[in-house]
C-alpha cells in the first residue's frame, strides 16, 4: 500500500518540478529579447551582469535628439568615461586678455566663426561687464531693464555650440578686465 501511494506522489513532485525548471527556461527562449546581427541571425541581449568585453548580443541604446523632423542618434567623443561632447571640426583659437575694458564699446573680432566662446571676469574687477553676443555697439543698460548681458566680477560664461564671428564688450564704469576665448 506504501508503493501505490508514493509512486504517484512522486511522479507528481517530478512533473511540477520540471514544469518549474523548464517553463522559465522556455519561456527565455522563446520570448526572450534579441538583437539582429544580419537580417536572418539575432543574438540574445546581454546586460552589465556578464561583464565586460561582450561582443555579441549588445543592444545599441543612445539618446536621440529631435531636430523638428526626425530624431537623430546623439553623437559625440567620451572623455574620461564621463563627459560626452561634440567634436569640433576646426583649428581656429583667438584668446585675448584685456585689462582696459573702459565705458567705450570694443568689439573683438575672432576672424573665424566660433563654435564655442569662453568670456571670464576678473574677480578683481569694481563693476559690471556688458557683452553684445553678436558683436554690435555694447551697451550697459539701466536698472531693472533688458539689454545686452551682464558679466559680474568673477562670472564665466562659457557658450557652446554658439557661431559667431566677433563680440563687443564694455565696462558699466571704470576700467575692467576680461579673457575671451573662442574657438572652433
Amino acid at each position: 500500500m506504501k508503493k501505490t501511494f508514493w509512486y504517484p506522489v512522486l511522479a507528481i513532485a517530478i512533473v511540477i518540478g520540471t514544469a518549474l525548471v523548464a517553463f522559465p527556461a522556455a519561456i527565455q527562449s522563446i520570448a526572450g529579447l534579441a538583437v539582429a546581427q544580419t537580417a536572418t541571425k539575432w543574438n540574445n541581449v546581454k546586460d552589465m551582469a556578464f561583464g565586460d568585453a561582450i561582443s555579441s548580443g549588445v543592444m545599441m541604446v543612445s539618446p536621440c535628439l529631435f531636430n523638428g523632423t526626425t530624431c537623430d542618434r546623439q553623437r559625440g567623443t567620451i572623455t574620461g568615461g564621463a563627459l560626452v561632447s561634440q567634436a569640433t571640426s576646426g583649428t581656429a583659437f583667438f584668446s585675448v586678455d584685456r585689462a582696459n575694458i573702459t565705458t567705450s564699446s570694443v568689439n573683438l573680432a575672432f576672424g573665424f566663426t566660433s563654435k564655442k566662446i569662453a568670456v571670464r571676469s576678473s574677480v578683481n574687477n569694481t563693476a559690471d561687464l556688458c557683452i553684445d553676443w553678436i558683436g554690435g555697439t555694447a551697451v550697459c543698460p539701466a536698472a531693472n531693464t533688458a539689454g545686452d548681458g551682464r558679466l559680474h566680477p568673477g562670472d564665466t560664461y562659457i557658450l557652446d555650440d554658439y557661431a559667431q564671428t566677433s563680440l563687443s564688450i564694455i565696462a558699466e564704469s571704470g576700467t575692467q578686465t576680461v579673457n575671451i576665448d573662442a574657438w572652433n
